[in-house]
């Protein structure tokens, strides 16, 4: 049996959960004070994900820049290797907060959003 003390994010609590687990099963989730604590739990040792922000670069005379973020949580452990094929994209402006503009990264699922929007 493992243990795990992780520090849940789903509310302004921020209860230290005691995680037990072993073989992929959660054991035993305890010091939380609400259910979201367990779901939360579970998730992040059976299948943490992330949203991934960054830049990009852009053609403008506004910015060189461009904010942008996956629009669902990714695998945390491809992360870095997201980054990594996020930082060759370069596009031109106008482009439009939301704006797809990569679908399915590396086959995660998750799609690459402008997170603001730069006319020229």
């Amino acid at each position: 049996m493992n243990q795990k003390t992780i520090t849940c994010i789903t509310c302004p609590a921020g209860c230290r959960l005691k995680v037990r687990h072993k073989g992929g099963k959660i054991l035993g989730v305890s010091q939380n004070k609400c259910k979201k604590g367990i779901d939360f739990a579970r998730k992040e040792i059976l299948n943490p994900t992330r949203i991934l922000t960054t830049t990009i670069g852009i053609q403008s005379k506004q910015v060189k820049r461009l904010a942008v973020r996956t629009r669902t949580a990714a695998p945390k452990h491809r992360i870095a290797e997201m980054v990594r094929e996020v930082k060759k994209i370069k596009v031109a402006a106008p482009v439009r907060m939301g704006q797809v503009l990569v679908e399915d990264l590396l086959g995660t699922g998750a799609d690459i959003i402008a997170s603001s929007t730069v006319e020229k």
